[in-house]
């Protein structure tokens, strides 16, 4: 097993504190989720237990059912369940009755290979943060201390993983089941042999309204729309960039943005809403785009135009000066 090291934003450190000092004299506590990555384990996701939670000065027990809905509500998202936090007052690190937590919980659910536990612990207005790794190797229970290495923000996380490369298709998966989620459309899987790229696609066929018509009326023309997401390889950097955009009528595409793989890979929700949006703005899209290529093809029509006359013209000139010398030689 590779010794783990621990990622923690001051944002999430500073939410743990405002937490554990809402409840002064108690323990209290909540889940973290986020991503294992190699020797890494890195929080990204804080979320607190509810008022069903039960909190004394020795113990703290969380609300099952709602733990239950919230760690399948976040792997929905991308985010791994990581394990616990909570608060001690003062003396020190996991307890036996933690250790047994953690080793019961691995037994229960042995696709989990990890359990982090987070201890903040309170001593004379100041705290102490306590990481520990629990796990099993060929059948034996370890726990080990972990270091905790803060970070302030996300570029920092980008700098830690500028030379990580991720194989995309756990993601992949992820983000078409939660895309199905959130806006009822099935995503295609598409990988080009070719050009080694990946991408997600989604396509529908529009009926084209008759432009000859004022009342509105549906012609017999139709048109391909496609929403996607591409990945420039299978296997990609934390620095490359994916592209989002639509495809009409099979031929026409139009990227709207790039996105740096780290922004969505450690918050993938971000994403949802453009896509979604795509979606929901299809007719719109389908019309500009129409118009836009009704424009370059007059325009191209108007070019081909004035080039057939100026070859027309210069043809003219050039049979004029013709006659003339046949003339002058007659």
């Amino acid at each position: 097993m590779i010794h783990k090291k621990l990622i923690i934003s001051e944002d999430v450190i500073n939410d743990i504190v405002d937490e554990s000092n809402r409840h002064e004299n108690v323990e209290t506590g909540g889940l973290l989720f986020g991503k294992f990555i190699e020797e890494y384990i890195i929080i990204l996701k804080l979320i607190h237990f509810s008022t069903n939670a039960k909190r004394t000065q020795v113990y703290f027990e969380m609300d099952e059912d709602f733990a239950i809905n919230i760690t399948k509500l976040m792997e929905k998202n991308n985010l791994a369940y990581l394990g616990n936090w909570h608060k001690h007052l003062g003396y020190g690190g996991p307890s036996n009755g933690d250790d047994k937590q953690a080793e019961l919980f691995l037994i229960q659910n042995s696709h989990k290979r990890n359990y982090l536990s987070l201890i903040i612990d309170f001593y004379n207005n100041d705290y102490n943060l306590i990481a520990t790794n629990y796990y099993f190797d060929k059948d034996e229970f370890f726990k080990k201390d972990i270091h905790v290495q803060r970070i302030i923000n996300n570029q920092e996380l980008n700098k830690i993983f500028n030379s990580k490369k991720v194989n995309t298709r756990k993601f992949v998966n992820n983000l078409s089941k939660n895309l199905e989620d959130h806006t009822g459309k099935t995503f295609i899987h598409s990988q080009s042999k070719k050009s080694q790229n990946y991408k997600l696609y989604y396509e529908e066929i529009y009926n084209l309204p008759d432009s000859g018509q004022d009342n509105g009326s549906i012609s017999n023309k139709k048109i391909a729309y496609s929403v996607f997401i591409k990945f420039p390889y299978f296997n990609i950097s934390m620095t490359d960039r994916i592209s989002i955009g639509i495809i009409l009528d099979r031929k026409f595409t139009k990227k709207f943005e790039e996105i740096t793989f780290s922004d969505i890979f450690f918050n993938m929700v971000d994403l949802v809403p453009k896509i979604k949006n795509l979606l929901d703005k299809s007719q719109y899209y389908i019309e500009t785009s129409l118009h836009s290529n009704n424009k370059k093809e007059n325009s191209d029509w108007r070019n081909r135009t004035k080039t057939v006359f100026r070859v027309l013209k210069s043809w003219s000139i050039f049979n004029l000066h013709l006659k003339e010398k046949v003339k002058n030689v007659n």
